[in-house]
């Protein structure tokens, strides 16, 4: 059995059949009720001593105001967390993205900044042929544009791109089940023919010695 997260199994998923198909190096971003990343390196998903790579949420960023604050916290700062919650009010935030007015472009605007400071760690450190955008807000065209733009004015020109698989996290995982069940059926079928080999020279082995 193989246990991973959400996160990196919607990365697997975006390299085997979405948009990082034949990417070996790239950085999925999610950005959902809750803010992830999965590296994927040779493409492979690095996971880390700990198991802990692509735990954004407490970098620190640009806030609204340009207060440099967690990633985690702009969306206090917005206004934008569930009561009693640490948990994104996507609900909230997707209808006012959605709003033609200044209020959206100026939220849009904070968001990408936020976003982009978080991308800057991401790519020293990974240094990713592409970053993809993916989560209940991320793959948002108007936010993936908006970050898009914001991450041009860094000095490493990375192409930023929104997810387009759906439920990519189901995709990963059903894919890995049905690797694991063929792989499963190949060393059964080779075990089988290694034991009717041997059963075959126990027998010559017998005919010889009568």
């Amino acid at each position: 059995m193989f246990v991973d997260n959400d996160v990196n199994w919607a990365a697997r998923a975006e390299h085997h059949q979405g948009c990082a198909a034949g990417v070996a190096d790239f950085v999925y971003l999610h950005l959902g009720e809750g803010l992830g990343c999965a590296v994927v390196n040779d493409g492979t998903v690095r996971r880390g001593h700990h198991g802990l790579v692509g735990e954004i949420a407490h970098l620190w960023t640009v806030g609204p105001g340009g207060t440099a604050m967690m990633f985690t916290e702009v969306f206090a700062a917005l206004g934008l967390r569930r009561p009693a919650s640490t948990a994104i009010d996507t609900t909230t935030l997707t209808a006012r993205l959605a709003a033609d007015d200044d209020e959206a472009a100026q939220l849009r605007a904070v968001l990408a900044r936020a976003v982009g400071g978080v991308l800057s760690a991401a790519v020293a450190l990974a240094d990713p042929r592409m970053v993809i955008l993916g989560g209940e807000w991320g793959s948002q065209a108007g936010i993936a544009a908006a970050v898009s733009e914001q991450f041009a004015r860094t000095p490493r020109l990375v192409p930023v791109v929104a997810a387009t698989l759906t439920s990519p996290e189901l995709v990963g995982a059903r894919a890995r089940a049905v690797e694991e069940l063929r792989s499963l059926i190949v060393r059964s079928a080779a075990e089988r023919c290694e034991l009717n080999d041997t059963e075959r020279r126990r027998e010559h082995v017998a005919d010889v010695m009568r």
